[in-house]
């Protein structure tokens, strides 16, 4: 199979996963029990790839597949970024009414915050826009109380630690600059757990309010459907889905590079030239010469192993001896004192 089909192709896992029939683990232990069928014939490899053509079963029910979907929702305050049913709170669920399959979210934002979150169900589409290695920048409006000090967030851009936490460097825009408040565009990188919030309180600052802008190419502002409102949610346009795959193009490229033939060539063994180099390393050895001045150091007189295992003998019977020696001292003042008691009682008894 070439490597183009076998992309295009979906591995079994995968499809049964999407359709929403159990957790990944329980897709994988109905397909090895026999339960799923593909084209009416039992697959016991869950990697085994699934072509759009085919007709998947599980327990002879066939699986609709699912279209692959793309969509930017604005996540109002107080929403929870997760599809699992919390009791007496709202989730982002609640925005995906009426839409058939089943969808995720890539890179959450806590329920303080407000602004674009990506939601999908492609695996891969997630993985790029979440993974920092893609490095898919993502745009805060940030507002805090007081008046921000430049100089402190210029040097917190470059980099910081913070209870043992290294977050990466960020850039920054000051819009505003008050008294009572200042607001702060931020552009980062990553995503790590309520960062922007640890580093304006490790500043010394309380963040009032804070908006994600935009996920790469994708703002809520935009041309064709307008400025995205909150608790709206909207399919991403061609080109903002290619934006994020030619990222990943990008990367694949850059490693392909590291590993081209050319790089392989240029940096190929040459035997003779690592001898003549060795050789030069031993011959300059050779030449080079002590000060006058230095002073050698004795050498260490090492003992042969005969001699050194008569030492060895001899410092043993040494140490026993001195033994000896220490307990017949005690023994003879045990019987010095033994006697004088004797003698004490001896002489009272004649009176």
């Amino acid at each position: 199979m070439d490597n183009k089909t076998n992309k295009e192709n979906v591995r079994l896992v995968k499809v049964i996963l999407e359709s929403g029939f159990a957790s990944r683990r329980n897709c994988e232990k109905a397909i090895m029990s026999g339960r799923v069928r593909v084209n009416n014939q039992v697959i016991l490899d869950p990697a085994y790839r699934v072509k759009e053509s085919d007709s998947v079963s599980i327990d002879r029910n066939i699986i609709e597949r699912q279209t692959k979907r793309y969509m930017a929702l604005y996540k109002p305050l107080g929403v929870v970024s997760t599809t699992k049913y919390l009791p007496g709170r709202r989730i982002i669920t609640e925005f995906f009414k009426g839409i058939k399959e089943r969808l995720f979210y890539a890179g959450r934002l806590d329920s303080e915050s407000r602004g674009i979150m990506i939601i999908t169900n492609d695996g891969e589409f997630a993985n790029i826009i979440t993974h920092p290695s893609y490095e898919i920048l993502k745009v805060y409006d940030v507002t805090v109380n007081g008046k921000i000090d430049s100089e402190a967030l210029l040097k917190a851009s470059a980099g910081i630690t913070i209870k043992n936490v290294t977050y990466s460097p960020f850039k920054f825009k000051i819009l505003s600059k008050g008294r009572v408040q200042s607001k702060i565009r931020l552009t980062i990188n990553e995503g790590k757990n309520r960062e922007i919030r640890k580093i304006f309180d490790y500043l010394g600052y309380k963040v009032i309010d804070l908006e994600r802008i935009s996920v790469g190419c994708v703002s809520k502002y935009d041309d064709i459907s307008g400025t995205l409102e909150a608790g709206h949610i909207r399919d991403l346009t061609k080109k903002e889905i290619e934006f994020f795959f030619k990222q990943k193009d990008k990367k694949l490229k850059e490693i392909e590079s590291l590993f081209s033939n050319n790089a392989i060539i240029d940096e190929e063994f040459n035997e003779e030239e690592f001898l003549k180099e060795n050789e030069d390393k031993k011959e300059e050895k050779k030449q080079h010469d002590k000060s006058k001045w230095a002073k050698a150091k004795p050498k260490k007189k090492r003992l042969s192993p005969k001699k050194s295992t008569i030492n060895k003998k001899m410092t043993a019977k040494k140490s026993s001896a001195s033994v000896k020696e220490k307990k017949l001292k005690q023994v003879k003042k045990s019987v010095k004192k033994s006697l004088k008691k004797n003698s004490k009682s001896l002489s009272k008894r004649s009176k």
